[in-house]
């Protein structure tokens, strides 16, 4: 290829969009072949169907980091507010309570979060980082308080079959994740609030003098990342029955963002896919089983996934230019 054939490549973001949007599966591919070379137990089938199982809950907590991120912004409570989504169900579901009533509270928990959130962030204009900073320290307290025995076990074979069961042979998270995405993209991609969710997130200012209003638009972008926060909560409790204030946290809300940003979600709103989320949660998923599985000290896992979520940061940075440059040519 010529100089001139690279300049010309560069210059054109659609170009560049589609390498962008077929990084993500190569890089998982690559991985994949890197830890079967090292080690084939990695790539076993029974292995393989372990890191599917474990990046379930990773993913749809992805997708609401997706959402808020398509947004131009971010949610630093998500991670507490699956466990207080978990607390509130478990310990209603303790005291004897049946787990629809306990699964309407737990929802109702985490959409008072997501409206706080929203409302903070449309009507206040508070940074999102600010604001869902603010709420996380507060949901991290009320996770606290309402569980004073610090841990509940939940029983429910409704609960068992979404974690454990399998449809035709497929597991049961996987078929959940599927017809979650499904709903998600459809929503969007084919809805005016996700149209407008790209908008706003591409260009807060073109999209409001289009008509999107900051204050409604953002209140459904947090109560539809609190909905997926929900999801998620009933995810990590039907796998794990075992629920206590730490069930989410902060660990697995830095997955969760790590699998949105690698899957190619831009950090500055506007760009994403959610093929790409769930190929960034198997990356996210693959890379800590795999290192586990080797042997490697956990905070080298942290490690590792920093080195990549830098990577895709960067990436995002470089595309992010690269609009810029092709904008200012076109001006």
């Amino acid at each position: 290829m010529s100089e001139t054939s690279i300049g010309r490549f560069t210059s054109s973001p659609r170009a560049a969009r589609g390498l962008v949007a077929f990084m993500p599966l190569a890089l998982l591919l690559l991985l994949l072949v890197v830890f079967a070379v090292i080690d084939p137990r990695i790539a076993a089938p029974v292995n393989l169907r372990n890191i599917l199982l474990q990046s379930a809950p990773v993913a749809l907590l992805a997708l609401s980091a997706h959402v808020v991120l398509l947004s131009a912004g971010i949610d630093l409570s998500a991670g507490y507010a699956v466990g207080l989504s978990g607390v509130v169900m478990a310990t209603r579901m303790h005291a004897g309570g049946d787990l629809a009533t306990s699964a309407l509270l737990g929802l109702g928990a985490v959409l008072a979060v997501g409206a706080m959130n929203g409302a903070l962030v449309g009507w206040t204009r508070l940074p999102p980082f600010i604001a869902t900073l603010g709420t996380m320290t507060i949901v991290q307290g009320l996770t606290l308080f309402a569980a004073p025995e610090g841990l509940v076990v939940v029983n429910s074979g409704v609960l068992a079959a979404i974690g454990q069961g399998a449809v035709l042979g497929v597991p049961a998270p996987i078929l959940v994740v599927a017809v979650v995405s499904a709903a998600l993209w459809f929503l969007m991609r084919r809805t005016r609030f996700g149209v407008r969710t790209y908008a706003y997130g591409s260009d807060e200012q073109a999209s409001i003098l289009a008509g999107v209003r900051r204050g409604p638009q953002m209140l459904g972008v947090y109560l539809l990342a609190a909905v997926l926060v929900f999801l998620t909560t009933v995810m990590v409790v039907a796998q794990v029955p075992l629920v206590q204030p730490n069930l989410g946290g902060i660990s697995l809300l830095l997955d969760a963002v790590a699998a949105a940003v690698v899957g190619g979600t831009s950090i500055f709103g506007g760009r994403g896919t959610v093929g790409g989320v769930l190929v960034g949660a198997l990356i996210i998923g693959l890379l800590t089983n795999a290192l586990q599985v080797l042997g490697v000290d956990p905070s080298a896992i942290d490690l590792f996934k920093g080195v990549i979520i830098l990577g895709a940061l960067v990436i995002d940075a470089g595309m992010r230019a690269l609009h810029r440059r092709a904008a200012g040519s076109a001006a």
